[in-house]
């Protein structure tokens, strides 16, 4: 199974040890005036500080969630599984990602810069001569960017209740504590059971724990 939490904290601590080797980076010197700069300081004493204190050293570690770890994770144990074939992870942008819009499965290339709302597809693989298309989404705690990911959730199974693909499965795997939580609209129903209320005949909502069951089962072959 994926441990998203665990995982995370072992980046965290890889990155925490990376601080003080990645000081002569532009990148770092950049963050680092930024900081001196935001509090009133000197570069040479938020540098300083760092080298002297692993606690405000923290300041400055790269948080894992924002290096596209928990997409990693998904994807490294998707691809492991025997029943996959073709797996790829999609570019999220340019004229190689590919979206789902109205039903149709869109380029980069081709779709209309007006339509680039809706989010594009994260994982593609094949099981037998069935295609999947996934979105996933690890969500743990509750907020305005975590509202944001689950209503990108909503409008991706919105736009596949008009497709009339065969032998092609869109998937929403939605992972994290928050979607075990009430939704705020309806009150009676967990945020999953809700996304579950969106779906049509080839398109589902499963957690990554239920992925491999799902495609040795052949459950999506009965639509």
């Amino acid at each position: 199974m994926v441990n998203y939490e665990s995982e995370y904290k072992k980046q965290l601590v890889k990155n925490l040890k990376e601080v003080l080797f990645l000081l002569d980076t532009d990148d770092m010197k950049f963050k680092i005036q930024s900081w001196a700069d935001k509090f009133g300081y000197s570069f040479d004493e938020i540098l300083e500080k760092i080298k002297k204190d692993p606690i405000f050293s923290c300041v400055f570690a790269k948080d894992p969630a924002k290096q596209n770890l928990y997409q990693k994770l998904a994807a490294n144990y998707i691809e492991r599984l025997s029943v996959v074939k073709d797996f790829a992870t999609l570019p999220q942008g340019g004229k190689k990602a590919l979206y789902l819009v109205n039903g149709k499965l869109l380029d980069g290339n081709v779709l209309d810069k007006a339509s680039k709302d809706t989010k594009s597809i994260d994982f593609a693989w094949k099981v037998g001569d069935y295609l999947f298309f996934a979105s996933h989404k690890y969500t743990k705690d509750s907020g305005g960017a975590q509202d944001n990911q689950y209503a990108d959730i909503q409008e991706f199974l919105r736009h596949a209740r008009d497709n009339n693909y065969k032998k092609h499965i869109f998937l929403a795997i939605c992972d994290g504590k928050y979607y075990l939580q009430k939704d705020a609209q309806t009150g009676s129903e967990t945020k999953i059971e809700r996304l579950k209320k969106l779906t049509c005949q080839n398109s589902f909502v499963i957690t990554i724990e239920e992925l491999e069951r799902f495609l040795t089962s052949e459950e999506y072959k009965k639509v």
